[in-house]
């Protein structure tokens, strides 16, 4: 057969053909006019090559097998190896990852010192920098505060439900994004007295929300009725915790 025969039996290239030969994994004979020539054998090498190829094998362990340095299983064994190694460095990679970029849960204060009696962490907003943890961000460092909203079923005593909502703030700076969900929804007005003059994205409206609305029966109430809109419009999460999962 002649290399193009090959090329559209085999649906492989001319130039990956010409790569097989000169890595010396078949070998072929020439006709008269010195074109390659490939017979039957030569075909069955190619397909076996591209089966393990298709399997990630490369070329300098194709060699070994070829040379029976290796046998297929040796090296398939050895790749299935590999690949559940590969797979678990992933995972935590992957797990690293989402733990550096998750939203965190914390309480605010502005300008003191919160008690330590909480589950939450805490971010401070002081004059200059806030801090979370060890972490201090110069307000001159943050490009702009995204703002907004989630919910979360909380359930009563007598096993009736309700609807939480907290604030999502992103501090977006020129090095990285820091990602907070604020559970102490009663101070939350201080927070936005103090970034309020800085670049904000709030397309909810939250900062004249929570300035104009402190009293927080009123609160929950306007939010109750704008929440599952708000929702719908800019996929909010609604909701993102439930208490009521956990005893399913």
């Amino acid at each position: 057969m002649t290399t193009h025969e090959v090329e559209e039996m085999l649906s492989i290239t001319k130039k990956t053909l010409i790569y097989y030969e000169n890595e010396g994994l078949v070998k072929l004979s020439r006709d008269s006019n010195n074109y390659r020539n490939y017979d039957q054998d030569d075909i069955s090498k190619i397909k076996f090559i591209l089966l393990l190829r298709e399997m990630d094998v490369t070329i300098e362990e194709i060699k070994q097998i070829i040379s029976e340095k290796k046998s297929i299983r040796d090296v398939l064994e050895s790749k299935k190896y590999m690949i559940k190694k590969q797979h678990l460095d992933l995972e935590h990679i992957d797990e690293k990852i989402n733990n550096y970029i998750k939203r965190r849960k914390v309480k605010i204060a502005v300008n003191h010192i919160l008690d330590y009696g909480s589950i939450y962490d805490r971010l401070y907003f002081y004059k200059d920098y806030l801090q979370y943890d060890q972490t201090k961000i110069k307000y001159s460092d943050v490009k702009c505060f995204k703002l907004s909203m989630s919910s979360s079923i909380g359930l009563m005593r007598v096993l009736v439900a309700y609807m939480n909502y907290y604030v999502d703030l992103d501090v977006v700076t020129k090095q990285d994004t820091y990602s907070f969900q604020i559970m102490n929804n009663e101070v939350v007005y201080q927070m936005m007295e103090r970034i309020k003059d800085y670049p904000i994205e709030d397309p909810l409206g939250l900062v004249d929300i929570y300035l104009n609305k402190r009293d927080m029966v009123q609160f929950n109430q306007y939010i109750n009725r704008h929440f599952r809109k708000w929702a719908k419009e800019y996929h909010l999460d609604n909701p993102r915790d439930s208490i009521i999962r956990r005893y399913k």
